[in-house]
């Protein structure tokens, strides 16, 4: 009558490892975002400014612009990228990057700048607020941070729970090893 040793599986690999990493890359990337949609907010009142004092100049919009088309449950979506620059009363040049509905009419184009900041500006004040604000108002990124940061810990304690069984298992098996073999040389 033999006795068969049980056999342990080690389950300290690093494939767990890289997915929790991967997991808390993921979810300090969706705290980032919404720190940065939460830090938009303090564009709101120089855009404001721009509306209220019509402050504008005219900016020279590169020809060559990029079209990105997305889509959004199943519906194309397209925007254009354009780069601009633009004088504000001797000062300058500034440079700009935008994102529009549609694809620039010309090579110069009204744009509203900050008095207090020239340096930004709006070819669509009034959409910008309203955008800043929808995304400001929308805690979806910091509710999928908070999941991932969960889901992270909970598979951290799954592992680390895992290891410390199979760490203990092997020490029994390695006592009772040790008291076999004392017993047998024990006359």
């Amino acid at each position: 009558m033999s006795q068969e040793r049980p056999t342990l599986k080690n389950p300290i690999k690093i494939g767990p490892i890289i997915g929790i990493v991967i997991l808390l890359v993921i979810a300090n990337g969706c705290y980032s975002s919404h720190r940065e949609r939460k830090n938009e907010i303090k564009y709101i009142p120089l855009l404001e400014a721009m509306m209220k004092d019509n402050t504008v100049a005219v900016a020279k919009v590169d020809p060559t612009y990029k079209e990105v088309t997305i889509k959004v449950m199943g519906l194309p979506m397209k925007h254009y990228e354009v780069t601009y620059t633009y004088d504000v009363n001797g000062g300058g040049p500034y440079k700009g990057e935008r994102t529009l509905s549609s694809p620039p009419t010309s090579a110069e184009m009204p744009l509203y700048y900050a008095k207090s900041d020239p340096s930004y500006s709006s070819f669509e004040p009034q959409e910008d607020i309203k955008r800043i604000t929808e995304r400001s108002s929308s805690n979806s990124n910091l509710y999928w941070c908070i999941g991932l940061y969960v889901v992270a810990v909970l598979a951290l304690f799954g592992y680390i729970s895992e290891a410390l069984n199979y760490l203990k298992a092997k020490k029994a098996i390695r006592d009772a090893e040790n008291a076999a073999y004392q017993k047998a040389t024990n006359y």
